[in-house]
């Protein structure tokens, strides 16, 4: 599905009707370029993309599966695909917790929230009563929690099907990509229907018009686009490799490109805000009721 995705989105399609146009228009060779234009772009973005997917999924395998539980009133370690209602978990620094736990004992317990809050320090725990989620990992300290919640009935699972559930809106990229499709094929179709009433106007056949603003229209179509855009986000992923970030969708490239501030929980929640100036031209103020610090955010008008 992922494949086919990558050969009919809205400028292949257009690739696609450029290609057929030019076998109707007597150029076979014109048609079958962009045919392999299109079908080689596809296959190069789908494997960029997979190769993204299995970096994360081997990044995923580094992760520990296996926790320590008190069963039976022995300590031992199982996989974390075991654990039941009912478990006592113990946790110790760098363990992944792989549940919902109300925790029960907590000695200088820290844990890292980040991947479920966005919160970037970590949050101490006050004690017993306190609840640890799934996806979390504890930083410092010792505790014990037992299982209220596993698999799909944890909340981490919960905002997985909320962001699941959402449909994901085109990047600015795509955005402009689908805008200059319009405006280039609007273009082609309006020169070549020109061309053909010039053809009518001096009396020429109808046939040969037809096939005259046939080839206009396709020589007006930027068959090489594609695969550069393509190619210019792919080396944009690798370096951001080199950089130890990995980039599952090329188009992200693009949008973080086009990010100026990147605001999280964390930095919005923490009480002390460093001396640092920006540049304030095109910019507006923002104040936050929550939080004594002062956030600047670009104009959505520009």
């Amino acid at each position: 599905m992922r494949l086919a995705a990558q050969m009919t989105h809205f400028f292949a399609a257009m690739l696609w009707v450029a290609g057929a146009l030019a076998f109707v228009a007597g150029m076979p060779q014109l048609g079958v370029a962009v045919f392999v234009v299109v079908i080689v772009n596809g296959v190069f973005a789908f494997i960029q993309e997979h190769r993204a997917e299995r970096a994360v999924e081997q990044l995923s395998r580094l992760l520990p599966s296996r926790v320590m539980v008190r069963r039976d009133g022995r300590r031992q370690e199982i996989d974390s695909a075991e654990l039941v209602r009912g478990d006592v978990v113990l946790l110790g620094p760098g363990d992944r917790i792989s549940a919902d736990l109300d925790l029960v004992e907590a000695h200088a317990l820290a844990i890292d929230t980040s991947a479920l809050t966005g919160e970037s320090v970590p949050v101490m725990v006050e004690g017993a009563g306190d609840r640890a989620f799934t996806g979390t990992f504890v930083v410092t300290g010792e505790g014990e929690g037992v299982v209220v919640a596993t698999g799909a009935a944890t909340r981490l699972a919960g905002i997985a099907q909320l962001t699941g559930a959402a449909q994901r809106p085109a990047s600015p990229l795509q955005q402009e990509l689908h805008r200059l499709v319009r405006l280039v094929a609007g273009i082609a179709v309006g020169v070549g229907a020109g061309f053909m009433v010039l053809f009518l106007a001096l009396g020429q056949p109808l046939e040969d018009g037809f096939l005259f603003a046939i080839g206009v229209t396709v020589a007006l179509v930027p068959e090489g686009l594609l695969p550069t855009v393509t190619l210019s986000l792919a080396l944009g992923a690798q370096n951001m490799a080199g950089r130890k970030a990995l980039v599952r969708h090329p188009e992200a490239v693009e949008t973080l490109g086009s990010t100026t501030f990147i605001c999280t929980v964390g930095d919005m929640s923490w009480p002390r805000w460093p001396g640092t100036s920006w540049p304030t031209a095109g910019l507006r103020k923002s104040t936050s009721s929550h939080s004594s610090g002062t956030f600047l955010c670009r104009s959505s008008s520009r």
